[in-house]
């Protein structure tokens, strides 16, 4: 759907966090009822420190001006063909990429730091199996437009929308008069961090008091990094649909990905998208009622691959309720957390449909899954 003229948009332009990471012992789902444990920060509320001196979303140092106590910010960017290039994709923390609908890929990029956010676009809408891998980063959250299953979640977790004061819409983005020339206004909204914070401080929104806890079990960054022991991965093909794949290539020390077979660029700093770790999870998946919008399964978790300096190895995930976190296991079916060396990182969602299209150095998986050894355990349902 094309998104009206900026004076006359009525949607929900920003979601903020406003209740703390709920108790993982939770039994009410948002299709249910309403989770039985909130914890809603007030505006005076002082900054909460970490205990330890890395960045929870890449487990890299900290640095001088890291924003202690400050909540991260999730994106939704807009990943059709028409819409690219994006902006802003290389300075996030982490990146999230999976179908919404029609084959369609739409990517959450998410930032430690929203006040030095570069031009990060085009936002897109919110959907529900975004939300879900959101809500655990206590994230304000910045989109346009939102699904009916995404607002539900929304508005079960109390992410409430904050955009609207005395009737009147306000934004925290900008149509970029340029691009719409020639593209659909969908494809033409930016925001980045001066535009970002003036709405966190116009709209008094309850961005401190919270900080997040680490998103992975990572290496630390003053030890060597882990060599992944499944062998070399110079290349990895993954199929989202007929409509969506991509490639990423070994090179530099890091993961560079192409789509629509070209590189995917980064407007921001006029490069190739590139980041230190690529973890493919496959996670069963279906249609909702409507026949169109694409519901993905995380009750029960998956199996999936780690890549990292030009190796792999096999892992296996596992989430559960909205407000619990991602999770990434080994692959002997322990409940041990596989350790995953600093930097950035990009996970793709992809569907059990599309495991027979996977490749790495152009082997599919039935020649990876060769030795029946090294067959990835799942648990029971």
């Amino acid at each position: 759907m094309k998104i009206m003229k900026q004076n006359h948009l009525r949607i929900l332009a920003f979601t903020v966090a406003v209740s703390a990471l709920l108790l993982t012992g939770c039994e009410s789902s948002p299709a249910s009822g309403t989770p039985s444990s909130t914890q809603s920060p007030t505006a005076t509320q002082q900054p909460v420190e970490s205990t330890t001196d890395v960045n929870p979303l890449t487990g890299l140092p900290k640095g001088e001006d890291y924003p202690e106590g400050q909540r991260p910010v999730a994106v939704m960017i807009n990943n059709i063909k028409a819409a690219l290039p994006q902006s802003g994709l290389n300075d996030a923390d982490l990146l999230y990429e999976i179908v919404t609908e029609g084959g369609v890929t739409r990517i959450m990029a998410v930032y430690r730091d929203y006040r030095t956010m570069p031009t990060v676009g085009p936002v897109r809408s919110a959907r529900d199996q975004h939300v879900q891998l959101m809500l655990p980063l206590g994230a304000l959250y910045a989109h346009v437009g939102a699904s009916t299953y995404a607002e539900e979640l929304l508005e079960t977790y109390k992410w409430k929308n904050l955009f609207e004061v005395d009737g009147i819409y306000r934004n925290f983005y900008w149509i970029d008069a340029e691009r719409r020339q020639t593209l659909d206004q969908e494809h033409c909204v930016f925001t980045n961090g001066e535009f970002f914070s003036r709405a966190v401080d116009e709209f008094n929104m309850s961005a401190t008091g919270f900080e997040p806890e680490p998103v992975f079990s990572f290496v630390d960054y003053d030890q060597p990094e882990r060599s992944l022991t499944g062998g070399d991965a110079k290349t990895v093909y993954v199929r989202f649909s007929g409509y969506a794949s991509s490639v990423f290539e070994y090179r530099d020390g890091k993961y560079y990905k192409s789509e629509f077979g070209e590189p995917q660029m980064d407007m921001a700093t006029d490069s190739q998208l590139a980041v230190d770790n690529l973890l493919v999870l496959f996670a069963e998946t279906s249609k909702y009622p409507d026949g169109i919008l694409t519901k993905v399964n995380y009750d029960w978790g998956g199996a999936g691959y780690y890549f990292c300096n030009g190796r792999y190895e096999k892992i296996r995930w596992k989430k559960g309720l909205p407000e619990q976190p991602l999770l990434i296991l080994d692959a002997q079916g322990n409940e041990t957390e596989v350790q995953i060396n600093p930097g950035t990182s990009y996970i793709a969602i992809v569907g059990n449909d599309q495991i027979e299209n996977f490749s790495i150095n152009e082997a599919k998986l039935n020649a990876l899954e060769s030795n029946p050894d090294e067959e990835i355990e799942m648990p029971d349902r």
